[in-house]
């Protein structure tokens, strides 16, 4: 082994521990719609088929393909919670390889992995639970295999990739077009035709993609999950505001405006950028517009950012590699200070979510609330509920009883019903804008679940979401049902004359 392949072992082993060190920072991080997923593995496993409540064809998850690879475990008796974090950091470790390989292609300071493994939203979503990190690698995989395809002027294994991408997400889609539009305007430009490979390329992706579009409409009766339809506020105006904002925090959490800004300008206005710059830049482009129009994400983290921080990073890269080439001979230790300076803000950040914000602090695995203690002692299977958090609660249940999601992400019915938003513009608290009373009341559940944050002075509670302050505040609700009195049970209701 020569002087430059050990040093180039030892700065892959030292990128390796870094990464490790940061995902345990945020070890315990995982969030509730995680559940969800865990509880339709469960049911699917159990012969009761892929539904959240026993009987019930609704779609409440947009990650097919993570419910693939959970079950197995779910089969062999495995923790989901355990099972999903190992799969994220394998993915994890993996999409970091793969982005140290791309690196490589390119000439100057290899600094992407870097990014990369110390960007906080990247870390914490490998311990999220979700299908985030099976769909970062499988993205970043997909247009990496598709650029090797375009060099040598063959093959297409890609559409094989960007159809799995698809069944991890639906927006999996967006990307495989961004690929054959970026593949026609290559030909347009060199007055070609598509070859044999392209026409194989898209069969490919059809072939994955269209038995699974057929088979959802004919399962669940929608051509597009229940949870898009429960979160979409159409083209309302404050779905472009909380995207517009949803992006500025992007830009924060993964090295600011500023640097960002810098790294990407430099990187599209080179004399001859190179397919891999362009390729990268108009999906993250397109994605940019998705993430925006759709209102961004309520979870913590910026989990849409992690999608795509590989492609993100190597176009960074080279945006660094011109700065360097412009600037380091002349200032090289100006250079350094400010990549040292990038790596202390992305650490601050990280530390600041993790021990001022509380992310990932918790256990690696969590731990039933009193709340969910008291209703595994008290509910009944065949009995019905309704929650406002729809994931660890059901998650914790007999898959028996009946839980009904007030938010709507696995009810249809809610999530199917027109849009309200009373705090209008710059309101907060209407959550996706889905809700109804009566709805609720008519399932008659015996418990229900609600986050009380305050109470007025006239006596009315007041919660987290709109549709649950109208819900425990409607006289009908008061008259049928009080406040379970017991130690450390905050927010939960039960029906009159029951314990």
């Amino acid at each position: 082994m020569s002087r430059n392949d050990r040093k180039g072992v030892l700065l892959a082993f030292g990128l390796l521990l870094f990464f490790v060190v940061h995902v345990a920072l945020f070890r315990g991080f995982i969030v509730d719609d995680a559940f969800i997923t865990f509880r339709y593995v469960q049911q699917w496993v159990h012969g009761h088929g892929l539904v959240y409540n026993i009987g019930e064809r609704v779609e409440g998850y947009s990650n097919f393909l993570w419910i693939l690879l959970l079950s197995p475990f779910a089969h062999l008796g495995v923790e989901l919670t355990l099972a999903a974090k190992g799969l994220g950091a394998l993915l994890g470790v993996l999409t970091l390889y793969l982005t140290w390989r791309a690196a490589q292609q390119v000439e100057g300071p290899r600094v992407a992995p870097l990014l990369l493994a110390a960007t906080a939203p990247f870390a914490a979503w490998t311990m999220g639970g979700l299908e985030t990190p099976l769909f970062t690698f499988l993205l970043f995989l997909s247009g990496c295999t598709f650029l090797e395809e375009e060099a040598k002027g063959s093959g297409f294994l890609s559409g094989f990739l960007f159809g799995l991408l698809a069944l991890s997400r639906p927006e999996g889609l967006l990307f495989a077009l961004v690929a054959f539009g970026f593949r026609i305007w290559r030909l347009h430009n060199v007055k070609s035709r598509p070859a044999r490979h392209d026409l194989l390329r898209l069969l490919t992706v059809g072939a994955i993609v269209l038995p699974y579009f057929l088979w959802r409409w004919v399962y669940y009766g929608y051509p597009l999950p229940n949870t898009v339809y429960a979160k979409s506020l159409g083209l309302h105006p404050r779905a472009f505001l909380e995207g517009l904002f949803y992006f500025y925090q992007v830009l924060h959490s993964v090295g600011g405006v500023f640097f960002v800004g810098l790294l990407a300008l430099l990187a599209l206005t080179a004399p001859n950028p190179s397919p891999t710059v362009l390729f990268w830049s108009l999906n993250l482009g397109a994605y940019a517009l998705f993430v925006v129009i759709s209102g961004g994400d309520w979870m913590p983290m910026q989990r849409f950012a992690v999608h795509v921080l590989p492609p993100l990073c190597l176009v960074l890269q080279s945006g660094w590699n011109r700065l360097h080439a412009l600037w380091y001979p002349r200032r090289p230790f100006w250079l350094a200070l400010l990549l040292a300076g990038q790596m202390v803000y992305l650490l601050a950040y990280s530390l600041e979510q993790h021990f001022i914000n509380g992310i990932g602090s918790g256990p690696l695995l969590p731990q039933d609330s009193p709340t969910i203690t008291y209703l595994r002692q008290h509910v009944q299977p065949g009995e019905t509920i309704a929650v406002i958090d729809a994931g660890l609660i059901a998650y914790r249940l007999p898959l028996e009883v009946r839980v009904v999601d007030m938010v709507g992400l696995t009810d249809a019915h809610i999530a199917h019903r027109p849009v309200q938003l009373p705090g209008g513009l710059w309101g907060r608290g209407d959550a996706f804008g889905k809700w109804d009373v009566d709805y609720i009341l008519a399932q008659r559940p015996r418990f229900v679940q609600v986050n009380i944050i305050g109470e007025t002075a006239d006596g009315k509670w007041i919660t987290n979401f709109t549709g649950t302050t109208l819900l425990v505040n409607d006289p009908r609700f008061r008259q049928m049902y009080r406040l379970v009195d017991a130690p450390g049970v905050s927010g939960l209701f039960v029906r009159r004359g029951d314990q």
